[in-house]
């Protein structure tokens, strides 16, 4: 293992720790999940991922519109 790939998951650690803080112990649920699904053969593709984000998107922009 390389510095970089050390840093990698020294930062994505960081990460996570600071959602797990910041929205409560069920976040560790959420990204244990995102992360089973990504490494499974059935985890979304790239396009169901990106029509998640548009709809997270437009579910901001709508909640802030309002």
């Amino acid at each position: 293992m390389d510095a970089a790939e050390i840093g990698a998951i020294a930062s994505a650690a960081s990460a996570v720790l600071a959602l797990i803080e910041k929205y409560g112990p069920e976040a560790w649920a959420t990204i244990k999940k995102a992360v089973e699904n990504t490494k499974s053969t059935t985890g979304p593709a790239l396009t169901e991922i990106k029509a998640i984000y548009a709809k997270c998107k437009a579910d901001n922009s709508a909640i802030q519109a309002s």
